[in-house]
């Protein structure tokens, strides 16, 4: 088990995790399937693409407006009909919130590297 690993499972046991999941590598979230359903104009769609970007996760973006197959496909994982939608290895996750992203590319980075993820 490499060292940041076991420094994080020592911290989690001492400390408490608080329910997170643990960081994973860039290199484990970079094998990560991630669709990202947005429109051109979204401020916020904008901000959620910025922010895979820095974190170099890569994406498939999917315009709903001009794209009828994503816009399709977008309206079944959303009903509410709102952007951005990601589908992060197949957890959805509607709007941006951070915390909710993070998590969930690290628990399925760790699913596909054959980790189980502290919760």
């Amino acid at each position: 088990m490499p060292r940041r690993a076991i420094l994080l499972l020592v911290t989690c046991l001492l400390v408490g995790c608080g329910g997170a999941v643990p960081p994973a590598s860039a290199a484990e979230r970079a094998q990560v399937p991630v669709t990202l359903y947005t429109t051109r104009w979204c401020p916020v769609c904008a901000h959620a693409r910025g922010w895979l970007r820095a974190r170099g996760v890569p994406f498939v973006e999917r315009d709903v407006e001009s794209d009828r197959a994503a816009a399709a496909r977008w309206r079944q994982l959303n009903r509410a009909g709102t952007v951005p939608v990601a589908d992060v290895d197949g957890r959805v996750l509607v709007g941006f919130v951070r915390d909710e992203w993070r998590e969930a590319l690290d628990a399925a980075a760790h699913r596909r590297a054959g980790r189980a993820s502290v919760r």
